[in-house]
């Protein structure tokens, strides 16, 4: 993720809205910010959606320790 990049929220949403939905109640319970563009991205190249939930789930779970 570059974070220089000029971000446009509505492109943001659209990527947030296509995300599937435990990924999206995911993504808005977590305490960090995730890029739902990346995620999407991610998704597109054929990592699984399940594999990316287990990971923000499993960071949550470290992070709240």
């Amino acid at each position: 993720m570059n974070i220089l990049a000029v971000k446009s929220s509505a492109e943001a949403m659209r990527a947030f809205d296509s995300l599937p939905k435990p990924l999206r109640q995911a993504i808005a319970a977590a305490a960090f910010a995730y890029d739902p563009r990346e995620i999407a991205a991610r998704i597109a190249k054929g990592r699984r959606p399940e594999t990316i939930l287990r990971g923000i789930v499993r960071y949550q779970r470290r992070a709240a320790q």
